[in-house]
């Protein structure tokens, strides 16, 4: 038995507590109306009690749609259609094989499992009807919707490169920094002259005089010895005060003289950019996502086929 199968038939053991749980109430219910056919599939009906009995299963809380689920139910009847002619129905052996499987996952006898499936209103061959169906559908799918489908490296790179902009990181800032450090507790006085220095050293800089000689110069930070670059950072990551003083500035214009970090401050802003995630630490994301593209056209065609070639009547 393929992962594919054991998934679905284990992952229907779990989720029959959710389903039947909260609908056999609403089944008791449906039980005193008038049964009638709601749609015909080729040769086989669906009756209202039938669609009455796959609400309850599937409600989890919200209403259910009774026209899409019906359509739901008519689209399952042709794909069990078409596993009959193609020969892919479940035999009795696969379908105890896969019973006896989900028993010894979940450590249940017989009597124990039987005892499960009543709480839930359930008999055995009631849940070995539906199991049939999901291992049967899965069979289907693997075969003429998974089959032959996969997504090669030039796909995956072509849709990287059209949809960099998905990929986007927040944008940085790249700064170059003269720093005019204050002593601790300076008196006003102190607070003026270093204030009054960085200003004329601003003035130059407005004139026009090399930064990064100014910087070699003037600046007493501990990123004078790399000529004040603070390098690449996003701007929510500043001091609120550097971050206010970023905010108009162009690439290549300055600002200051202001005070933050225990001095006065004069910044360039070098250069911004706007960082990609690497390819490689997407390629499995975009991969999994263009194969499950593929999965849901190559389905929806499918069923668009089965419907055409099938005489389909909805009565709802």
């Amino acid at each position: 038995m393929n992962r594919t199968v054991r998934n679905i038939i284990l992952s229907f053991i779990t989720v029959t507590g959710v389903f039947f749980s909260s609908g056999m109430q609403g089944i008791a219910a449906a039980s005193v109306v008038v049964d009638r056919v709601v749609a015909v599939v080729n040769n086989e009906i669906i009756t209202l009690s039938d669609l009455q009995r796959e609400a309850s299963l599937k409600k989890t809380g919200g209403k259910v749609d009774d026209r899409t689920l019906l359509e739901d139910m008519i689209d399952r009847k042709l794909q069990m259609a078409a596993a009959r002619r193609a020969g892919m129905d479940v035999t009795e052996k696969e379908l105890d094989d896969a019973v006896a499987d989900i028993m010894k996952r979940n450590s249940f006898d017989t009597k124990q499992f039987e005892a499960a499936l009543a709480k839930e209103g359930l008999t055995l061959d009631q849940y070995k009807t539906e199991l049939r169906e999901q291992m049967t559908l899965s069979r289907m799918f693997n075969k003429y919707i998974r089959a032959g489908l996969s997504v090669d490296e030039a796909e995956v790179r072509a849709y990287y490169t059209r949809n960099l902009k998905l990929y986007s990181l927040p944008e940085e800032i790249r700064l170059r920094q003269i720093f005019f450090p204050l002593p601790d507790n300076p008196s006003p006085a102190k607070i003026a002259e270093v204030k009054q220095k960085a200003e004329a050293v601003f003035a130059r800089a407005q004139k026009g005089e090399d930064f990064d000689g100014l910087v070699r110069e003037f600046s007493q930070g501990v990123t004078a010895s790399q000529d004040g670059d603070l390098g690449f950072m996003q701007r929510d990551s500043l001091l609120p005060e550097m971050e206010a003083a970023t905010k108009t500035l162009k690439v290549g214009d300055i600002s200051g003289p202001f005070q933050c970090a225990g001095g006065y401050n004069i910044i360039k802003l070098e250069e911004v950019r706007t960082p990609v995630r690497p390819y490689e630490k997407v390629k499995d994301e975009i991969t999994n996502m263009l194969y499950q593209q593929k999965v849901e056209n190559t389905y929806r065609s499918w069923l668009q086929a089965l419907r055409s070639d099938a005489n389909i009547e909805n009565k709802l």
